[in-house]
């Protein structure tokens, strides 16, 4: 007698749980303690609403909420959408009713987003402290710069998603694209404002190209705060970079530019000792100037000059440093220099400094 027929059995589906432990520094359209929900949204599905809870005058709310969703291979929450979707969080503030109003209104404050990927690299449950990003005519962006509203999240399943063979056989690719400086000036446009997205492809042996895209791109003009976060972050995991050099300069001009001299002297030594020009040494020279580090200034600047004796900033700061030593001579020199090789044009700080001459 023929045996029944076996079917294959579907590996079962795992729990992804996401709690909402607490917000910080929450501040509403209608004074400093607001009444708050939070939205929970992931892969296009709203998971749920936390309770409505009132912040403290500090604007702390203690949410201890939990939600959760199910991964399975044939389901609607794949290990691929675990690998490159996150978890929302939308901060909605709950106005308070007026008169013979019926609906209650609601306000969008911010959204935090949550990465999944420690998920597919063996851990079973991690936290994190979410920064929460203001959304448009949101009072979270009035905030004093140092304050930064946040959320605290625990996300955990409670086995691995993937199997010890999968961990150590698997290879994940992690493309993140942060934010776009120095755009083209035909991006600066003073009328509609547009969505802005990168894409590029990635080669797979044997197969066909596989193409990467990031959408939803905003144009934010003279973010100095964010672009010097973002800097700082790439200079913090990245040490081996051919393209390194641009990072520095850029970091070290946003330090100088904020007179943060100390942090720029040593951004711009660092740029020096790794790939030395021209501009690195003169980020040196500019700062130790600031500093009133004289002597060190000149030997920068000197470096600077070595490597390019047409630029016409190294010029007028040696300039600048001979004057503060007294050198006339030689500050009237380095001065005509810099008029020379500038073709006039040079910044109007020098020219009131000289305007002696």
């Amino acid at each position: 007698m023929a045996g029944s027929p076996s079917f294959p059995i579907e590996p079962p589906g795992k729990t992804v749980s996401i709690t909402l432990l607490e917000a910080h520094d929450l501040k509403g359209l209608k004074g400093e303690s607001p009444v708050t929900f939070v939205r929970i949204e992931y892969n296009g599905f709203i998971l749920c609403d936390s309770p409505k809870m009132d912040a403290s005058a500090e604007g702390s709310v203690k949410y201890n909420f939990t939600t959760s969703f199910d991964t399975h291979p044939e389901g609607f929450h794949t290990l691929d959408d675990i690998a490159q979707k996150p978890v929302i969080f939308t901060v909605i503030e709950v106005l308070p009713k007026e008169k013979k109003q019926k609906d209650e209104k609601v306000v969008s404050l911010g959204q935090a987003v949550a990465d999944l990927l420690p998920l597919l690299q063996g851990l079973c449950m991690f936290n994190a402290t979410l920064p929460v990003y203001p959304l448009p005519g949101s009072p979270l962006d009035t905030l004093h710069p140092e304050i930064k509203s946040s959320i605290d999240i625990l996300i955990s399943v409670q086995e691995s998603l993937l199997t010890p063979n999968q961990l150590s056989e698997g290879n994940l690719l992690r493309v993140t694209v942060e934010a776009l400086y120095s755009a083209p000036d035909a991006f600066l446009s003073t009328g509609p404002q547009y969505n802005y997205m990168v894409g590029f492809q990635v080669p797979a042996v044997g197969e066909k190209e596989c193409p990467f895209l990031y959408k939803n791109g905003t144009l934010k003009l003279g973010n100095f705060s964010e672009a010097k976060s973002c800097y700082e972050r790439t200079i913090s995991f990245v040490t081996d970079a051919k393209d390194m050099h641009t990072v520095y300069l850029r970091l070290g001009s946003i330090y100088l530019e904020g007179k943060e001299y100390d942090k720029a002297k040593h951004i711009y030594l660092l740029a020096s000792k790794k790939s030395p020009s021209c501009l690195t040494w003169l980020g040196v020279g500019i700062a130790c100037y600031r500093l009133k580090e004289m002597a060190e200034a000149e030997d920068a600047l000197s470096e600077a000059n070595a490597l390019n004796n047409s630029n016409a900033e190294v010029w007028a700061y040696l300039a600048l440093v001979c004057m503060k030593g007294g050198r006339q001579l030689e500050a009237e020199q380095s001065y005509k220099y810099a008029v020379k090789v500038g073709h006039g044009f040079f910044s109007p700080l020098f020219k009131l400094y000289f305007f002696y001459f």
